[in-house]
Order: structure tokens, then sequence, then C-alpha cells
């Protein structure tokens, strides 16, 4: 079996922060006591900045580049999400 080189190691760390994220938040709102909630929220809070923290550093060696979006489709984007919507 191969070694992964930087970029995919990196990728396979980033995929599982975001794996974790997921499990925070399905169970986040399943906590019973506002103890477990902060504890839960708080665990959540530090995986989205180390999750955030390494896309950035991959973004910077060129291994996640990003393409401009499209203007119509970051207006939709604000349309669908925004919290005024009536």
């Amino acid at each position: 079996m191969g070694k992964l080189n930087d970029q995919d190691a990196l990728m396979d760390v980033l995929m599982q922060e975001k794996d974790i994220m997921k499990v925070y938040g399905t169970f986040l709102p399943e906590g019973s006591t506002a103890q477990l909630r902060s504890i839960l929220q708080g665990n959540m809070e530090t995986i989205a900045k180390q999750q955030f923290e390494l896309f950035q550093k991959m973004q910077s060696k060129g291994y996640y580049p990003l393409k401009d979006a499209k203007t119509q489709a970051i207006n939709d984007v604000k349309n669908t999400y925004s919290p005024n919507k009536a």
C-alpha cells in the first residue's frame, strides 16, 4: 500500500472533520441538559474552527481551488437563505 502524499493526507483529515461536524449537528439538538448541549456546542465550534483552518491551508497550497460564483448564483443563495424571507 502506498504512502499518502501531503494533499491526500490533508483531504482525508478535512473529510473526517466534515463528518465529525455532521455528527455534532445531529446530536446537539438531542442534548437533554444545558450542560451537555454546551459541551457539544463548544466541541462543534472547535471542530468548525479546525476545519476552516485546514481548508485555508489547503487552499493556500493550491490543493482546494475555488471557482468564482456567478452573480445570479450568489443572489439565488442569498434569497434562499435570507432570514427575512417571507
